[in-house]
């Protein structure tokens, strides 16, 4: 992964590769991340994801239960006193109770943006080149105002230049193939009046 990524980073950016529908990489950037941090619940519960979508349901629960058995486990002796308090089996109507009053913590949200500009930074990408080249499918008024409206005004001028140019150069063309087409029907009216004579 080049550069060790911070605690929770590595699993925001598996989860941003999973949903893209990655599942591979995502698998490799969660297995990559737990290896340097085997205490992340977030990787853990990113790997299980990941490997849950591949239908690799044993795998899964393999790592949910190792990451509990690391950081969760205790003994339970049978004089425990609160042995009784967790014996039982959770209903569904326990878990729906417990999810409708879980809130979610902002600060913890995986942003899909963030996950893209991340990318985007390691892949040292300049979408500009890409765009403005004059043969680009994405140099398109459309494109110029997306960027527009996202602030790259600089972005946006290169590629209407680009479409400008692009269309001039059309219009040129166009009028010089009109003028051909003019040429070549007088030749043929000239050819056909001189026939008749």
């Amino acid at each position: 992964m080049g550069e060790s990524l911070k605690w929770a980073e590595f699993a925001m950016l598996a989860e941003g590769h999973r949903r893209a529908g990655l599942v591979d990489q995502a698998e490799q950037l969660a297995r990559t991340g737990i290896d340097e941090h085997p205490d992340s619940p977030e990787g853990a519960l990113v790997l299980a994801l990941t490997l849950l979508d591949q239908d690799r349901i044993d795998e899964a629960r393999r790592v949910i239960e190792g990451w509990a058995d690391t950081n969760l486990g205790v003994e339970v002796t049978d004089d425990s006193t609160s042995a009784g308090d967790f014996s039982g089996e959770v209903s569904d109507v326990e878990l729906e109770s417990a999810f409708a009053s879980a809130e979610t913590d902002r600060d913890e949200v995986i942003d899909a943006d963030a996950i893209a500009q991340q990318a985007m930074r390691e892949a040292k990408f300049d979408p500009a080149d890409e765009f403005t080249s004059p043969n680009s499918s994405f140099a398109t008024r459309t494109v110029a105002d997306l960027l527009s409206k996202q602030g790259d005004e600089d972005g946006a001028s290169r590629i209407r230049a680009v479409v400008d140019s692009a269309a001039s150069a059309t219009a040129a063309t166009g009028r010089n193939t009109k003028a051909k087409k003019i040429a070549r029907l007088e030749r043929w009216l000239s050819n056909i009046q001189g026939g008749m004579q």
